[in-house]
């Protein structure tokens, strides 16, 4: 059995682990983002432990306002409350992956230089999505995440009936300079991105309209849990030549 070492600690106040199969040799680091409400080691199939196996050193961050991050008026709020806010955690939290790179992971043993990949599931495949608009990454996947920020906005508006007051409003307007869709020509890299069939979390019509010649679109039999398969899928894609 192949040993995998998890390290945990924060960096400029930032919590991170990071899973390593220690063998002498240099890797590529890919950054795993959880979902909305979870913590940077808790998701699904253990795709840590999995990519890590499979050559990768991988960091798992705590999000903002979730994990060790989180602070008490934010966990205090109603979940469709702290829904208004998963945008920020999104743009936020891919800074911060990046800076944590540029500043210190590009620097530590065994780590190949500027070879960077990004995955994430569901809040966490929104932020592969706009790192990869943002940031030279080799590849990157998102799990039932959302490419557009504004259509996944006003879903939510309409689900849980916010007001559609000055801080909805102003959010619209703050999201347009970031979102993916509307920025589709910044995408830097070859992205894989799943949906499932059921899903009504994140429908599939809106993950699939995101049309654009480096990307790939799967579709699964599931709803908003993904399954084995689309992990399955996404390690392929990962550790394909093709398009790099």
């Amino acid at each position: 059995m192949i040993e995998i070492v998890v390290r945990k600690f924060h960096i400029d106040g930032i919590p991170i682990s990071i899973y390593e199969q220690i063998d002498g040799t240099l890797k590529p680091v890919i950054f795993s983002f959880h979902g909305f409400d979870g913590y940077k080691d808790g998701d699904y199939f253990k795709r840590e432990d999995e990519l890590a196996r499979r050559g990768f050193i991988v960091i798992g961050i705590d999000t903002i306002l979730h994990g060790e991050r989180r602070i008490p008026v934010f966990d205090s709020k109603p979940y469709d409350e702290k829904m208004k806010d998963i945008h920020h955690c999104v743009i936020q939290t891919a800074m911060d992956a990046i800076q944590l790179y540029e500043k210190y992971i590009r620097f530590m043993p065994r780590v190949m230089k500027d070879a960077v990949y990004a995955i994430g599931v569901s809040m966490g495949g929104a932020i592969s999505i706009y790192m990869a608009t943002i940031y030279p990454l080799i590849k990157a996947v998102s799990i039932v995440g959302s490419p557009s920020m504004i259509e996944f906005y006003q879903l939510k508006q309409e689900k849980y009936q916010w007001s559609k007051d000055f801080y909805y409003e102003r959010n619209l307007a703050y999201l347009d300079r970031f979102d993916p869709f509307e920025h589709a020509h910044q995408l830097k890299c070859p992205l894989f991105l799943t949906a499932g069939m059921m899903d009504q979390v994140i429908p599939c019509s809106l993950v699939s309209k995101f049309i654009h010649p480096k990307v790939t679109f799967k579709l699964y039999d599931t709803g908003h849990m993904p399954n084995q398969a689309q992990f399955d899928d996404a390690y392929a894609f990962l550790l394909s030549k093709e398009d790099v």
